[in-house]
This record gives C-alpha cells, sequence and structure tokens, in this order.
C-alpha cells in the first residue's frame, strides 16, 4: 500500500538537507565570527559591538611622591627580596663575576659602564656620567625607555619597589652608602588661615557673651 504521505515526506528530507547545507555556514559564522581573524583556526565568538566597561566614577590619579621620601621610607631588607628577580644576570658581592649583566657590587654613585671586564652596549657607554639615585631610579623603572639600545630589559613601574631596590643597593658599599636625596618638604597651612580663623573664633565667643548679657538685663 502505498504511503499518501510519501511526497510530502521526500519534500520534507530534501528542505531539510538544503538547510543543513546552506544555512549550517552562516550559522557557524555568525556564532564564531565569520573567520574575520586572521584565520587562525581558532574559535571567536562575534560580538555586536566593542564593549566598554563604565566605573563607578573618575579614576583618581596616585599623588606623585619624591624620591627623597620613597627612599627614607624604603626597606632595604625588601629590595633584596626582590632583587632575586635580577640574580639570573646580576652578582652583588663584592668581587662577584660578572654574567649577563655586570656585577653590581658599590653601583650606586660609580660610573656608567665602568665595571671591569663587561662589554657594555653602546647605548649605556654613551649615557656616561655616574649612576646616582635618579638616574638608577629611571633605569629600573623602563630601561629601554631610559637608555635605548641597552642590553637589559626590566622594568619595576612601582615606585615604592624601585625604592626598596634602590636601598638595597645603597648598602653593597664596603664604604659608607651614598645619602639620600632630601625628601621634599612637606607643605604647611598658611599662617593667615590660622589666624583668621583663630579671630572668627574670638568675634564668635564676643558675640555670645553680649547676647547672653542682653538676656539677663531683659530680665
Amino acid at each position: 500500500m502505498k504511503d499518501p504521505l510519501f511526497s510530502n515526506k521526500v519534500a520534507a528530507a530534501v528542505l531539510t538537507a538544503l538547510l543543513l547545507i546552506f544555512g549550517l555556514p552562516q550559522l557557524t559564522a555568525a556564532i564564531f565570527g565569520g573567520g574575520h581573524h586572521g584565520g587562525d583556526g581558532e574559535l571567536h565568538l562575534a560580538y555586536g559591538g566593542d564593549i566598554q566597561l563604565e566605573t563607578s566614577g573618575p579614576v583618581e590619579e596616585e599623588p606623585e611622591v619624591d624620591l627623597g621620601t620613597l627612599l627614607a621610607n624604603a626597606s632595604a631588607a625588601g629590595g633584596e627580596r626582590r632583587a632575586a628577580l635580577c640574580k639570573s644576570c646580576h652578582t652583588f658581592e663584592q668581587g662577584g663575576a660578572n654574567g649577563t649583566g655586570p656585577n653590581l657590587w658599590n653601583i650606586v654613585g660609580s660610573q656608567v659602564a665602568n665595571t671591569a671586564g663587561f662589554n657594555y652596549t653602546g647605548a649605556l657607554q654613551e649615557l656616561g656620567g655616574t649612576w646616582t639615585y635618579e638616574r638608577l631610579d629611571g633605569y629600573l623603572k623602563n630601561s629601554q625607555e631610559y637608555v635605548p639600545g641597552t642590553a637589559m630589559v626590566q622594568r619595576f613601574p612601582r615606585d615604592d619597589q624601585r625604592a626598596d631596590l634602590l636601598a638595597y643597593l645603597s648598602t653593597l658599599t664596603s664604604g659608607d652608602p651614598v645619602p639620600f636625596p632630601e625628601p621634599a618638604p612637606v607643605a604647611e597651612e598658611s599662617s593667615d588661615a590660622g589666624e583668621e580663623a583663630s579671630e572668627t573664633a574670638s568675634e564668635e565667643m564676643e558675640d555670645h557673651g553680649e547676647d547672653e548679657t542682653a538676656a539677663e538685663e531683659a530680665h
């Protein structure tokens, strides 16, 4: 007996096949980005627009602290712990051998590119001068930016961490350490403002006393 719905089933099967053949690639492109990511073979979700994360309020920049103040509050012991990152290239003890980088004993106050037996880059040799705390701070913050072309590639973006390292480097000497730069003076409140506040308080007390006298006379 012939199935009365045979033709409908065949048509439905053909339609399903066509949808799979022509519709599936479009669905895949919509979900995974349509291959517009350089053809790297990775799956990427496609979003309908840029996503921007909003903060709850304006971002406040931390106030700048001068190097002298940072060093006055720095920890040489903390700097020694952080210097463990540098020991793959440098030695720190007196008479230590040069490695990928030069030995750093007595580095503070020494001539730039002056460690015996170490082959410095031309960029560092051209820098010249001495290693002051300020120059070492700039070099540690971003060596490649401070001395373009230097072989050292290292960044310590946090001010307090660099201050700890500098405090530790200052101890690497058999003599007296190079003195830290003086901290910037603390801004004091204007004395005129204090005097005005005192005068205002005195006037308020006088007015209060007059009001009390007037009230007593009224009774």
